[in-house]
């Protein structure tokens, strides 16, 4: 997060409204002083035009704008006393709406340099232990919400504020210009926009007073309870009784991710059961991948987390913390599908949401890497070191081979027991320790593990032992007896966890294909970008005439008045050529552009992107990513794979557009003045919207001819 960027938007900004509004007061003041004397000068030249035309009632007078008579003088004094009750009010609110902006200005920067500063401090007060992690946190977390919202409401009154100001200050006595009227308009539509976007966020306070609320973590699987699962039960019993942790309430099998505990409230999918309390997720064909021992290890050291100092801060840390951040990640998919005004009032909130994150990820990373050294230390206490190791180690050798053969036997909607399928395919397989292994982290849906070097080095084993252990044969049979015997019915467990994941796969699968499909469809026949603005090129070229005749005229004068410019005719020659230069360049630019106007400069097709010069072309499997520059027009921008060729070119007429390739940087840039589509001028992102749906299609069909065949 950029903190400048913070700083200017939370404090800086909202001061310098402040600093408008002490402004805005003094004009204020200086207005009512001016108004006073004009009106009192308006009465002494009433008072002496009166005496005038007692005297006189047929004489002129002579205002600024020229010889009237004294009663039409009078007259237009009369109308200019009417509008002096209406001044006088106006004034009187500007002088009253210029504190409020002193004073919303300087409430949104002392909240904004509050929130900062709070913030600041509690992230340092949060390394200094996991309790004061955990106070500092929750109260943030419950303060903050209301700080946003506070901020956004009071910068947004002070914009409205100023700009009200600033249309009213516009009237003046006398006779107010259309422009002028115009202008008040606009500032005043303004002010309501911004008053509107108060409303906007009023509506958008419960959820952003949420924000900060733990949601449910989403799980995939069935819970299990006691009778369902005896064998599995007892054993997780029997492990938290010997560490004196508080057992789980709930234990959910599943045939995906690993095994984590949660404190959070949790929504297991498909059937989206909400469970409550400590929750135990148990990946069903670990059961039978591990051995006891290294089961033991595994749950001792989920347990463990609610042993001790550390069960406090699993059960009221990590679920607002978590909370927080699956929250900060759906309010940033709703900036996104927002529309800018509601995404302008809620980025705010969202910059200093991440920012309260980020003062904490340091003392939580610290805490957690403690957390888990010990919680290790906890497993291997109830098995061995060596037990511990080994399950850590061999939950990295089978988690890729594991994911490929579930996802791959998964596609088969005929399979009902896939954790059988997958055992049988994972006996024949030779397991590998990965060369990353010992750097790698534990796969969790929410913590942040040591890398498994650091925690063999903490269990202090001998990493070739654990390695031999951890990459043993997969032993079909016995696997599918160690994890019927946790179950009551396995065989229905089996069936339905197979039904569950196949169907999802399914569904993931046909809106996969939709989406494919969809991209496709979405580009017909063949698009062609040109420059147009061939009336452009025209009057560039006749704009070269002046430039011309005037440059031939400064030459040629010299020798059709020598007598008169002897001194002169270098400088002449000089002065003439340039102009003749300038408007010869003016001239061939002209030409050039009305040229290029029509022609084609790319064109699109299904498989290909087409330049002029390139000798054939460019096929979109070649393409990797297409951007835009804007320097002096519009840069097309081709960055091209890293295995595909660098295109040949060749020769084009003048004023034929054509590409450049950079071989260096393996690009091929297209400079246009402007993107235009069947004679229309379009907007820049509405051209690179039109090729990455060409890219994006031809990438799509190349997918699906792949999975037909």
């Amino acid at each position: 997060m950029n903190a400048l960027k913070l700083i200017f938007l939370l404090v800086i900004f909202p001061l310098l409204l402040a600093a408008l509004g002490g402004w805005e007061l003094q004009r204020a003041d200086r207005a009512t002083t001016a108004m006073i004397d004009q009106h009192i000068s308006t009465d002494l030249y009433k008072q002496t035009l009166q005496a005038v035309a007692a005297r006189q009632p047929e004489a002129d007078v002579a205002p600024p704008e020229g010889m009237i008579t004294v009663q039409a003088a009078l007259a237009r004094l009369e109308k200019v006393e009417a509008e002096f009750p209406t001044a006088h009010r106006i004034n009187r609110v500007l002088r009253a709406l210029a504190p409020w902006v002193i004073g919303l200005g300087l409430l949104a920067t002392l909240i904004g340099l509050a929130a900062l500063a709070g913030t600041h401090w509690a992230g340092r007060r949060a390394q200094q232990s996991r309790e004061q992690l955990l106070r500092v946190f929750s109260l943030g977390s419950r303060l903050l919400p209301y700080v946003l919202v506070s901020h956004v409401v009071a910068m947004a009154a002070t914009v409205a504020l100023v700009l009200v100001f600033e249309g009213l200050a516009l009237w003046h006595v006398g006779k107010l210009g259309s422009g002028v009227m115009k202008l008040m308009g606009m500032l005043g539509m303004v002010a309501a926009l911004c008053l509107y976007s108060i409303w906007l966020l009023l509506k958008q306070l419960r959820p952003m007073l949420a924000m900060f609320e733990p949601t449910p973590l989403e799980m995939f699987g069935q819970p299990v309870t006691p009778e369902q699962a005896p064998g599995l039960w007892r054993h997780v019993d029997e492990l938290a009784a010997r560490l004196g942790a508080l057992p789980p309430e709930h234990i959910v099998a599943s045939l995906t991710q690993d095994f984590y505990v949660t404190s959070s409230a949790a929504l297991v999918m498909p059937a989206e059961t909400l469970l409550h309390g400590r929750t135990l997720h148990v990946p069903l064909l670990y059961l039978g991948l591990l051995d006891r021992e290294e089961i033991g290890a595994v749950i001792g050291h989920e347990l463990a987390h609610f042993a001790g100092e550390d069960t406090e801060y699993s059960l009221r840390f990590l679920p607002i913390y978590d909370g927080v951040n699956r929250s900060l990640g759906a309010l940033a998919d709703t900036i996104l599908a927002s529309d800018p005004l509601q995404g302008r009032l809620m980025r705010p909130s969202f910059m200093l949401g991440v920012f309260f994150m980020e003062r904490f990820d340091h003392a939580v990373n610290h805490w957690r890497r403690e957390r888990e050294l010990l919680a290790d230390a906890a497993g291997a206490r109830l098995v061995g070191s060596a037990a511990m190791a080994s399950a850590l180690l061999r939950v990295s050798v089978l988690h890729a081979a594991l994911d490929d053969t579930l996802m791959d036997k998964g596609a088969n909607a005929a399979e009902r027991d896939l954790p059988n399928a997958v055992l049988m395919a994972l006996q024949g397989m030779e397991l590998q320790l990965p060369p990353e292994a010992l750097e790698s982290q534990q796969p969790h849906p929410t913590d942040t593990h040591p890398s498994n070097g650091e925690r063999l080095q903490a269990l202090q084993v001998t990493v070739d032992d654990s390695v031999r252990s951890a990459t043993r044969a997969v032993d079909a049979g016995a696997a599918n007896t160690q994890i019927d015997a946790c179950f009551s019915a396995p065989q229905a467990l089996r069936e339905a966890l197979s039904r569950d994941l196949t169907a999802v796969m399914a569904s993931e699968e046909s809106a996969h294909m939709q989406l494919l499909e969809t991209m496709v469809d979405s580009v017909e026949g063949e698009r062609t970008f040109h420059e147009g603005g061939r009336w452009r090129g025209a009057l560039m070229a006749l704009a070269s005439t002046p430039f011309v005749l005037a440059g031939l005229f400064a030459i040629s004068r010299p020798w059709l008045a020598p007598e008169r410019l002897k001194g002169t005719p270098l400088s002449a020659l000089g002065a003439g050529a340039c102009l003749s230069l300038i408007g010869l360049a003016l001239l061939w630019l002209g030409i050039r552009r009305f040229k290029r106007a029509p022609q084609t400069a790319l064109r699109l097709t299904p498989e290909h992107f087409v330049f002029n010069n390139l000798a054939q072309p460019l096929p979109i499997e070649h393409i990797d990513e297409v951007s835009l520059q804007f320097v002096q027009g519009i840069w097309v921008t081709v960055h091209l794979t890293p295995e595909a060729p660098l295109p040949a070119t060749r020769k084009t007429a003048f004023g034929v557009p054509g590409a450049r390739v950079n071989r260096k940087k393996r690009q091929v840039l297209l400079h246009m003045a402007q993107l235009c589509v069947d004679n229309k001028k379009i907007e820049p992102y509405e051209g690179l919207s039109m090729m990455l749906n060409y890219k994006n299609a031809a990438l799509a069909r190349r997918i699906l001819q792949q999975r037909e065949d």
